[in-house]
C-alpha cells in the first residue's frame, strides 16, 4: 500500500514483514524531530514500533523505516494508512505541534503519565570507531515508550539515527544511535547525566 501526495512532499508506504509491517515514511525536509512526530502519530493510532531506521535516499529525501505491529494485532488496512498519512501531513506541514495534536486524545496522554514502579536502566557511551552515541535502555515494556524517549531527545536537540527494540518476557531493550543537531556525538560531561535524569523523570 502506498499513499503519495502531490500537494506536499510526503509519501508513506507499507508492506507486510512477518507478523509485523514495514512502514516507510519519505519526506523532503531534513530536520530534527522527524521520528518524534511519526512516533506520536503511530502511538495515537495504536501501533507499537519495534524498530526504526533513518536514512537519506539518493534523491535527497529523508526515509524513515518503521517496523510496526498493531497493539490489537489487527492488519494494516488502507484506512489505517490514510489516517496516519493525514495526521503526519498536519504535523509536518499544517503548523500543528505534537503537544497540540496529542491534546485531541486525552485518553492517550493519561496513559503516558503512568510511570512504572521499576527504575529503567540507561547506558550511554561513545565509541571511538563511530560518529554517533549509543544509548541502551532496559525497562518493562509499555505503550508510548518510544514517543516519550523521542520527545526528550527532541527537546535536547538530539537526532535519532536508528532505533531497535528487543522485547522478551515483558522486558524491553531499546538501542539508539544518537547525534547532536550539529552532527557531533553527545558530550559525556555536558549531556550524559542531564539526559539520563530527563528520561528517568518520564519513564
Amino acid at each position: 500500500m502506498t499513499i503519495p501526495t502531490t500537494e506536499k512532499p510526503l509519501h508513506i508506504s507499507c508492506i507486510p514483514r512477518g507478523d509485523a509491517y514495514a512502514l516507510k515514511v519519505n519526506i523532503s525536509k531534513n530536520e530534527i524531530g522527524i521520528i518524534y512526530r511519526v512516533t506520536a502519530v503511530l502511538y495515537v493510532h495504536g501501533w507499537n514500533i519495534e524498530e526504526a531506521i533513518a536514512e537519506t535516499s539518493t534523491d535527497g529525501y529523508i526515509q524513515d523505516i518503521f517496523i510496526v505491529r498493531r497493539l490489537d494485532d489487527e492488519r494494516m488496512k488502507e484506512e489505517h494508512l490514510n489516517a496516519i498519512h493525514k495526521d503526519l501531513k498536519e504535523l509536518f506541514y499544517g503548523g500543528i505541534s505534537v503537544m497540540n495534536y496529542l491534546a485531541r486524545y486525552p485518553e492517550k496522554t493519561e496513559t503516558l503519565r503512568m510511570k512504572l514502579e521499576e527504575t529503567p536502566e540507561i547506558f550511554l557511551f561513545n565509541s571511538e570507531i563511530s560518529d554517533s552515541t549509543v544509548m541502551d535502555l532496559r525497562m518493562r515494556d509499555r505503550s508510548g515508550i518510544l514517543f516519550e524517549i523521542s520527545q526528550i531527545l527532541f527537546l535536547f536537540g538530539i537526532d535519532i539515527l536508528s532505533f531497535k527494540a528487543v522485547t522478551d518476557s515483558g522486558q524491553v531493550r531499546d538501542t539508539f544511535l544518537l547525534r547532536l543537531e550539529n552532527g557531533s556525538k553527545l558530550d559525556e560531561v555536558l549531556h550524559f547525566q542531564k539526559l539520563k535524569n530527563a528520561l528517568l523523570s518520564v519513564l
